[in-house]
């Protein structure tokens, strides 16, 4: 790792440097994509809390009665409401770590341009870091859109259980 003088040098050096668009602009382009689709899937849970909510706000108050009484639908909507939330925390955890592998992305795009070699270290560690939030953020990814499926399939259960109890 270099000293704090190199620190300080590559710092006044990387806020002057000017990075040519072709250098990053494909990488820009797939984390923005990535972005917009883990929006997508923060918005599905997010709407997937307010459809329960609705719903049970809704239902005729003696149908509503029954429902809640029953123990089966009652954990099926509670357990679709969990996991619609940790859905929302999972999408928020993996913007925040995609964000940060740009961040790194981009700075050792930056750091190469200077092709100072006593920047190697320097530049090795942004890409360990990096690569490790990438794969973070990739993992959460997949978490959010898994938790999606699972609450989906909690308040369909209790929808259909919903229909078949008696009137």
């Amino acid at each position: 790792m270099g000293t704090s003088s190199d620190h300080n040098r590559w710092d006044r050096s990387l806020a002057k440097l000017n990075v040519p668009e072709v250098r990053y602009k494909a990488d820009l382009d797939l984390h923005d994509r990535s972005q917009a689709f883990s929006s997508e899937l923060l918005k599905l849970a997010l709407g997937g809390i307010a459809v329960v909510g609705f719903l049970l706000a809704h239902f005729p108050e003696e149908r509503l009665d029954r429902i809640l009484n029953d123990t089966a639908v009652g954990v099926l909507f509670s357990a679709s409401v969990v996991a619609f939330a940790l859905s929302v925390a999972s999408a928020l955890l993996q913007r925040f770590y995609a964000s940060g592998s740009m961040f790194h992305h981009l700075h050792v795009i930056k750091l190469s341009l200077l092709e100072d070699p006593s920047a190697e270290a320097e530049i090795a560690d942004h890409m360990q870091t990096r690569e490790r939030k990438f794969i973070q953020a990739h993992s959460l990814l997949k978490t959010t859109a898994w938790l999606l499926v699972v609450a989906a399939l909690l308040i369909s259960i209790a929808f259909i259980r919903m229909m078949f109890l008696h009137a």
